[in-house]
């Protein structure tokens, strides 16, 4: 998981595929409030979906994972929590799988911990990268009722592992 700022987003060495992608998805992202919802393709399969919604209550948001793609989640309006939770092997955190659709690589999971391991507080100008293994609860309520939002699937294979630090 990376939290930043998009004035530090290629500073970060994720590999080719990350430096050829960002430009067009902060492309996107100029556009602001303006930009239409829907799907964008970005090729070598990557692609944007532009979404608005109400955000949720915590007892109404559930944690969702992927296990081939990247998630960078960014807003052009609005604000809410993320909740992150690893999923470790061999410790069952969050119940197992209540819903699975492989066709969009995307698990909803049955139970969610009172604490989560992380939560951040996402304004427009930050996004936040998440990795498959990394369970995420997005949407929630932080200060705004509505939240219009970028999310950029990347495949995680063609991205390279941050160094340590």
């Amino acid at each position: 998981m990376i939290i930043d700022t998009f004035e530090r987003a290629l500073s970060y060495d994720l590999g080719p595929l990350w430096e050829r992608v960002l430009p067009e998805f902060l492309a996107l992202y100029a556009q602001g409030d303006a930009l239409a919802l829907g799907r964008y393709e970005l090729g070598d399969g990557v692609f944007v979906n532009v979404e608005e919604y109400a955000a949720k209550d915590w007892d109404v948001a559930r944690y969702e994972g992927h296990e081939n793609m990247a998630d960078v989640q960014t807003l052009l309006s609005g604000e809410e929590y993320i909740d992150v939770m690893p999923l470790w092997k061999g410790v069952d955190v969050l119940g197992g799988e209540a819903e699975r659709h492989d066709e969009r690589d995307l698990i909803f999971y049955a139970d969610k911990p009172a604490v989560p391991a992380v939560r951040f507080h996402l304004v427009p100008g930050m996004f936040a990268l998440l990795l498959p293994g990394e369970a995420h609860q997005p949407c929630m309520k932080a200060g705004s009722e509505r939240v219009k939002k970028l999310v950029i699937k990347i495949p995680a294979a063609g991205l390279k592992a941050p160094a340590s630090v």
